[in-house]
């Protein structure tokens, strides 16, 4: 990312003005949030927190559940596993989030190869594993997102909304998510741990956030 920097720090209404202003996207680019963070050696940080007017992306929800499930764009039963493991059903083209109730996890993990390196493996970290999956659902379609650090490195990667919104609508979102990443400080880290934050256009340049 360091060849769209410049040495400016903005606030976040300045940022996603200057997204909005220099996206040179010809489609509807999405607007991201980048974290660099401070992190001892083996922490990581993951979380779900619910963006205020969603994310500008519809996913597609899968659930495994006992009853019907409003809003639920697939709902799957038992022999739809090895249609996911012979690939009648894909993650990512037929469904991109998958829900369970916590009974039908021994199931899914005969197909958690696939599941898993898609993101779409059901976690009770990222609300996905629960008793109340019509709940869950709601939560999704409303705007939950899961944030965590990638595998290897104390990074995070997330949306924010459309470029095409208005700022109000963007400052929002990103003033919420950086709360909730305030919020799930791990118990034990460096005093200054979020060490920058950047707001860019899908294929934009970055604008490096004021966190003072």
């Amino acid at each position: 990312m360091s060849k769209y920097l410049n040495n400016m720090k903005y606030t976040i209404d300045n940022a996603i003005k200057e997204v909005k202003t220099n996206s040179k996207e010809k489609f509807d680019a999405t607007v991201e949030i980048h974290i660099n963070l401070d992190l001892e050696k083996g922490q990581s940080v993951r979380f779900i927190t619910t963006l205020p007017h969603g994310t500008g992306k519809t996913k597609k929800i899968a659930v495994f559940a006992s009853e019907k499930v409003e809003g639920a764009d697939i709902e799957l039963t038992e022999s739809d596993i090895d249609k996911i493991a012979k690939g009648k059903i894909v993650v990512g083209k037929d469904f991109d989030v998958l829900v369970t109730e916590p009974r039908f996890m021994s199931k899914i993990a005969k197909v958690a190869s696939i599941l898993g390196p898609a993101g779409a493996m059901p976690n009770p970290k990222s609300g996905t594993v629960t008793e109340n999956v019509a709940e869950a659902v709601k939560n999704l379609k409303l705007g939950q997102i899961e944030v965590r650090t990638e595998a290897n490195a104390p990074l995070i990667h997330s949306i924010a909304g459309k470029v095409s919104w208005e700022k109000a609508k963007l400052s929002e979102n990103i003033e919420t998510f950086m709360k909730s990443l305030r919020q799930n400080k791990p118990a034990k880290t460096f005093p200054k741990w979020i060490k920058s934050a950047f707001i860019k256009s899908s294929m934009g340049k970055a604008y490096e956030i004021n966190l003072e």
